[in-house]
Formats: structure tokens, sequence, C-alpha cells
């Protein structure tokens, strides 16, 4: 099951790679999608130093977290609605996602990816100020 689980979330986690829309040539051939980004942010970290993407790269992966956050958003209200059946259960789904992505970004990630604080801050916030903003706008 944990198995699952992990592939579940590297699936996930590296959707954005695979869908980089971008080309890049390596070795005399044009490239798209994991291989593209891969060099991206092979570059990227050649530049600007280990773990950091520059701005292109970091817009565009928080792009995909952003969207992330509406799908996450409309999945949590259509459960606690119709499965649920509970304006309360909305909230609570939301409190318990906000404190996993903290564990994610301030804990998970620095620990086993090395990733920066900057960027633990911006993935954080990039998921949950709609969330925040959904709450507080619209309910």
């Amino acid at each position: 099951m944990k198995e699952k689980i992990t592939a579940l979330y590297l699936f996930v986690k590296t959707f954005p790679d695979r869908m980089y829309p971008f080309r890049r040539e390596i070795e005399g051939r044009v490239v798209r999608g994991r291989a593209a980004y891969e060099q991206a942010v092979a570059e990227a970290w050649e530049k600007y130093g280990p773990h950091h993407l520059g701005f292109k790269l970091t817009f565009y992966r928080e792009t995909f977290h952003f969207c992330g956050a509406v799908v996450f958003i409309v999945c949590t209200t259509l459960i606690s609605q119709y499965f649920l059946d509970s304006e309360r259960a909305l909230y609570v789904l939301m409190g318990g996602a906000i404190v996993a992505l903290f564990a994610q970004e301030f804990y998970y990630h620095p620990k086993y990816y090395a990733q920066p604080t900057i960027k633990g801050v911006s993935d954080w916030l990039t998921w949950v100020v709609p969330m925040i903003v959904y709450l507080f706008l619209f309910r």
C-alpha cells in the first residue's frame, strides 16, 4: 500500500515536469516534456545555484500549484456538500490540507529534497491563499 501511495505522490509531484511545453535541444535532438524540463532545471541550477529555479521555472511550477489548489477547492466543496452533507466538513478538509501542506513544504521537502525555505513559503502560499480567499469570500 505504501508503494502505491508513494507512486501516486511522485506521479502528481512530477506532473509539471512531464507537461513542460517548451522545447530544448539535447545532444542535437529537440525534446519537450520531462527531458526538456530537467535540462531547464540543470541550466537554472548552474546559473542560480542548487535548488534555485529562477523566475520563469518558479512561475511555471507555481502555476501548477495554483491550478492544483483550485482543483482541490472544487473537490472538497463537492465532497463536503454531496457526500458528507456538511458545511463544517469543508472547513475540516481544507484545514487538514493546510496543515498537511505546511508539513510537506517545511519539513518533508526540505529534509528529503533539500528544498530552500523561500520555495516552501512560495509553494505553501500558492496553495493556501486561494483556499483562504474561497473560505472567507465565497462561504
